[in-house]
């Protein structure tokens, strides 16, 4: 005898073959019934609010940073713009730098020349000082020979006794008497001569001196080297100051002494102090004014 198995039907077959079955909620997943569905769901949903509420919270920030970022590139690039402009400034500044330097090594230049200028001036003023003494002693070193030529021709000649040769000696003495009188005519041409002679430089100097610089010519002084008397004048060559021209050193009207001009330069010159003619006491200091007054014969 089999045994009848019982009828299984799946549940698609049932659900066809039961047409008055209860109703099925068909919107109502299986799995929501799962107790632990709920609490999952609600979490989701408060995530996402609270993702949508922060959302909406950074809307305002976000905005807020890219006006941030948008000043910030704008600072960025006026920045940028300074840099530029400043960088400019100092190349200009390095380029002024460079030429200010070759300026002063130029200067520098002209101004060892001018030292070396001054030292030849002051050396070529000493020979000539020198040669004047030379001149001057042997001036003097004439005249008292021409003094004492005069002074023996004048004396008397004493007798001589009579002797063997008398006519001889007597011949001797007019042939050394007529040679010293022959020297002391060329003496005392050569005095007169050279006395003519600086007569003449001396006249043609002022003469020159005055053609060229104007009576009454004044400036004041730059620079006092007490060491080597000598001072540098706000006058030059541009104004008419020519070499060994003496001018008059004043201070509020007070005279001080006098200088002679030694070197000319185009707006500048330089000076020796003639140390005589400053009174005892006295100095000559910068700004102390000069004023050139012409030489009288």
């Amino acid at each position: 005898m089999t045994e009848e198995t019982p009828n299984k039907k799946d549940p698609e077959t049932k659900f066809l073959s039961e047409p008055f079955a209860a109703p099925i909620d068909i919107c109502r997943p299986a799995h929501f019934s799962d107790p632990m569905t709920k609490p999952l769901l609600l979490t989701c949903i408060l995530l996402s609010l609270v993702a949508a509420v922060f959302g909406f919270l950074n809307r305002g920030t976000l905005a807020t940073t890219r006006m941030d970022l948008e000043s910030a590139q704008g600072q960025v690039a006026s920045t940028n713009e300074q840099l530029l402009t400043a960088q400019g400034e100092l190349k200009k500044s390095k380029e002024e730098a460079t030429q200010l330097g070759s300026e002063k090594d130029k200067l520098s230049a002209e101004l060892g020349e001018t030292r070396v200028e001054l030292e030849k001036a002051k050396e070529e003023l000493i020979a000539a000082q020198k040669q004047a003494k030379d001149l001057e002693s042997d001036g003097q070193a004439k005249d008292a020979k021409i003094e004492e030529l005069e002074r023996k021709l004048a004396e008397p000649q004493a007798p001589q006794p009579e002797a063997a040769g008398d006519d001889v000696d007597m011949a001797g003495n007019n042939a050394r008497l007529l040679e010293l009188e022959t020297v002391n005519q060329q003496l005392t041409d050569q005095n007169v001569s050279l006395s003519a002679q600086v007569a003449e430089l001396k006249r043609k100097d002022g003469a020159r001196q005055n053609s060229q610089m104007r009576q009454g010519l004044s400036g004041t002084i730059l620079a006092v080297n007490q060491a080597w008397n000598f001072v540098v004048l706000s006058l030059g060559d541009r104004q008419g100051v020519v070499s060994n021209a003496e001018m008059l050193v004043q201070r509020d009207g007070q005279y001080l002494g006098k200088i002679r001009v030694t070197s000319v330069e185009p707006s500048t010159s330089i000076a020796d102090i003639l140390v005589r003619t400053v009174p005892r006491g006295l100095s000559v200091m910068p700004g102390d004014r000069v004023i050139y007054q012409a030489q009288r014969d």
